[in-house]
């Protein structure tokens, strides 16, 4: 057997005990094989063929696999566990279990395993009772360090009192623990359920909501401050109905409402916090979920939400996926899941492995079709484009938004038109900052007729381009123009008013997640590329699939 050319041999014995610890720290990363051996060569020079990975493998007992049993297992005494105030950690033969890849395994499993996880995690006593009969001896689950070594197994052995965690581990891990028993209750119930074909999807209360608030920041960075503020205002207002109403992303909206108006003015989080615990706690019973979580988030307060945002919504769409998994619907609730979850990662807030993990999964599955991940794809270039435009990389933007328009053209005229808009928003605001002012103008000008065409001339999308049009004259010197915009605005303004205060609620209620064109929290370039990469990537890979 021939060695890798420039070396001189594969790895002895010694070299697999010398670099065990690595290896199986990168196993447990959920690492491939192959990039195992990869990053083995690269950085180690640590030359072995798969034949002799899987060998040493079989050796120190590693498995490819964790098998159904043993996570359902493991899942059952998690939960057992975390019920009494306990945190966990999981070994299966004396190995830990990243938690990570646990994770993972959730998203890959088949959906008859997820079904029977979250019968375990409800303690159910048939799924228990399969527990019993099946080998489960080599998982075991236990307290972190300062517990014994994993290696020992000895039931009398004494252990030190375990030391009290610090408040900003122990919160977050207590708000995840209410947030799963409150999500997997409001599936259980049927409180929350997953749209058929053709139907509205359950999560449009949080979308409407979390999209008037973006607005209203728009307004007021647009100079439209009192109208802004107004519109805040019917926002802190109507939380009220989504407390008492709260669809299965109601718990995001409010963190990421609190983290938006924070980014712009942290008295204004501040303010939001104060209001919304408040208001829970005059609306719903003490013992409710989400006074539970109040009270623990207001420990921390806005620093706490920051530190802890990413491990929150990773752990709540964790969650709420397996339920979305479990069931035989797939359309536009999955394609709306998908579309947070890449809406999260690109904000760094989920990691890139959950969210690989996720659209493969979906993709593979066709729990979307080729067509939504195609649709998905030009919503990942479009925030690829914007994020472009935040660090003055104009050329780049220009490229990414005239490829949008591109495949937008060679679709159906009526189809995907709220992403029409927003390349048009994307078109005028790289004119903008490019100062070429005469293509800026057609280029909102543009913009406005396509949003008037398409939403009609009183909708929120309408008025904020309006704004944000006006502002921009005013900004070039072209005051008539400016005024007469403006003009325009406050009538159309008062309609939009008058409309909310005869309903008492949002005069229109917003259906997906995609319909702000702009970003709400900061982006970053490498996150959203990595995602453009992704789906272009499962993508290629589901059209070489016979």
């Amino acid at each position: 057997m021939a060695t890798p050319t420039g070396h001189t041999g594969w790895a002895t014995a010694d070299n697999w005990a010398t670099q065990r610890p690595y290896i199986t720290t990168l196993w447990d990363e959920n690492r491939t094989l192959k990039d195992i051996m990869q990053i083995m060569q690269d950085n180690h020079q640590f030359y072995a063929t798969v034949r002799m990975y899987k060998a040493r493998f079989q050796k120190w007992g590693i498995e490819k696999k964790i098998k159904a049993e043993e996570a359902v297992e493991i899942f059952r005494q998690q939960t057992a566990r975390a019920a009494a105030g306990k945190p966990t950690v999981a070994y299966i033969r004396g190995r830990r279990i990243d938690p990570d890849r646990l994770q993972r395994y959730r998203y890959r499993a088949a959906p008859l395993v997820s079904k029977k996880i979250m019968r375990a995690e409800k303690g159910s006593s048939e799924e228990a009772e399969e527990t019993k009969l099946s080998k489960t001896s080599q998982v075991i689950c236990r307290t972190p360090s300062p517990s014994p070594s994993p290696d020992t197994t000895d039931s009398n052995l004494s252990i030190s009192p375990r030391l009290e965690e610090p408040t900003e581990l122990r919160i977050p891990h207590e708000c995840m623990q209410i947030l799963g028993n409150f999500v997997n209750g409001a599936f259980d119930g049927g409180l929350w359920q997953m749209a058929s074909e053709g139907e509205r999807a359950e999560m449009n209360g949080a979308f409407t909501w979390q999209h008037y608030v973006a607005s209203s920041q728009g307004l007021i960075r647009h100079g439209r401050v009192n109208e802004g503020f107004s519109l805040l205002g019917m926002c802190f207002d109507q939380y009220k109905q989504q407390l008492q109403r709260p669809d299965s992303m109601f718990w995001l909206a409010t963190y990421k409402c609190a983290m938006v108006l924070a980014s712009q003015n942290n008295k204004l989080g501040d303010a939001f916090l104060d209001y919304a615990s408040k208001l829970t706690s005059v609306v719903l019973p003490s013992g409710h979920p989400f006074n539970q979580l109040w009270s623990r988030v207001m420990v921390t307060g806005m620093r706490g939400i920051k530190d802890h945002a990413g491990a929150i919504f990773e752990s709540y769409l964790d969650m709420w996926g397996r339920h979305v998994n479990s069931t035989e619907t797939n359309t536009t609730n999955d394609v709306q899941g998908a579309f947070v979850f890449i809406q999260l990662h690109c904000t760094g807030l989920l990691s890139y492995n959950l969210l690989e993990t996720v659209i493969q999964a979906m993709i593979s599955g066709n729990a979307i079709s080729q067509e939504a991940a195609e649709f998905l794809l030009q919503e990942a270039k479009f925030r690829l484009a914007l994020s472009c435009l935040g660090k003055r990389r104009f050329k780049k933007a220009e490229t990414v938004t005239r490829e949008i328009l591109e495949w937008l053209s060679s679709q159906p005229p009526v189809a995907y038109a709220d992403l029409r808009c927003k390349a048009a928003w994307l078109m005028f605001e790289v004119k903008d900052r490019k100062g070429t002012q005469a293509e800026a103008l057609k280029a909102g000008h543009e913009l406005l007729k396509l949003s008037q065409d398409i939403y009609g001339p009183t909708h929120i999308q309408t008025l904020e381009a309006m704004s944000a049009v006006e502002s921009y004259c005013r900004r070039i010197g072209a005051t008539k123009g400016a005024e007469q915009m403006g003009r325009d605005f406050e009538s159309r303004w008062r309609i939009f008013r008058g409309m909310a205060d005869a309903r008492k609620n949002f005069p229109e209620q917003i259906h997906q997640p995609w319909y702000y064109r702009s970003i709400e929290l900061g982006e970053r370039v490498e996150y959203v590329q990595e995602t453009v990469d992704l789906f272009e990537r499962c993508l290629k890979i589901s059209d070489d699939t016979p």
